[in-house]
């Protein structure tokens, strides 16, 4: 798929991410934890000819069909607008200050802007807000957790 100048390649649900030369902090357990994920689809990405691959996550709040998603790239027509309500995400680290509670996410990106109207759809969309430990309110963009959260 290309999205703007940028050619990446597109992971479809239960196929592990695979390439030929390295991939900028890839975490193989990450991959098999998310590989069959039903609002993510996984993308390697070049930002600039000189550096690594980066593994980025396309995530939908909206509830498009990924499943038929899939379909489409594999067949090759799929088209811009099938990824209208995508943002773009990478894996983090962080804690929620109020309990200590440290946790792996997937958090809204804007580094490598695939889709020119990346403000606007980052507007848009639904993050994961709430502390999966205390249910306090938790700030920034996760899109979703990775993994279970580490009590202090």
């Amino acid at each position: 798929m290309k999205f703007r100048k940028w050619d990446t390649q597109y992971f479809p649900a239960g196929v592990l991410v695979r390439a030929d030369e390295p991939i900028r902090d890839f975490d193989e357990l990450e991959d098999r934890l998310l590989a069959d994920h039903p609002r993510m689809r996984r993308i390697l990405v070049r930002p600039r000819p000189e550096w690594p691959l980066f593994l980025h996550y396309l995530h939908w709040s909206d509830g498009t069909d990924l499943v038929s998603l899939d379909r489409r790239v594999a067949a090759g027509t799929a088209a811009e607008e099938d990824f209208a309500g995508a943002v773009v995400g990478e894996p983090y680290g962080t804690s929620h200050p109020a309990c200590g509670a440290r946790f792996r996410v997937v958090e809204m990106t804007t580094v490598v802007p695939l889709f020119s109207d990346s403000i606007e759809r980052s507007r848009a969309h639904s993050y994961r807000n709430e502390c999966p430990v205390c249910g306090g309110h938790f700030k920034g963009s996760a899109l979703e957790f990775i993994t279970p959260p580490e009590t202090p």
